[in-house]
Order: structure tokens, then C-alpha cells, then sequence
């Protein structure tokens, strides 16, 4: 599960850059607001155990 987070995160990393090189600011921010809930959805999960 925390392997395909981690590609997860990086996937969306890789898009937010790319919207952001492209100069599609709303996209870029949309997917770094995801990116923001997965971490603390997984820092959530973790504090847990």
C-alpha cells in the first residue's frame, strides 16, 4: 500500500509540474491540493499504528 502511494505521489508530482510548465496554473494547483490530502492522509495513517 505505502509503495503505491509513493507512485502515486510522484505521478501527480510529475502532472502539477508539467500544468505549471505549460502555464495551466489552475490544474497545477488542483492536483498540489490532492497531492497536499494524500499526505495527510497518509501521515493520518501512519500515526495511527
Amino acid at each position: 500500500m505505502k509503495e503505491n502511494n509513493l507512485r502515486t505521489l510522484a505521478m501527480l508530482k510529475y502532472q502539477a509540474d508539467r500544468y505549471q510548465s505549460t502555464g495551466n496554473g489552475v490544474m497545477s494547483q488542483r492536483i498540489n491540493a490532492q497531492i497536499r490530502s494524500m499526505l495527510v492522509e497518509m501521515n493520518n495513517s501512519s500515526s495511527k499504528n
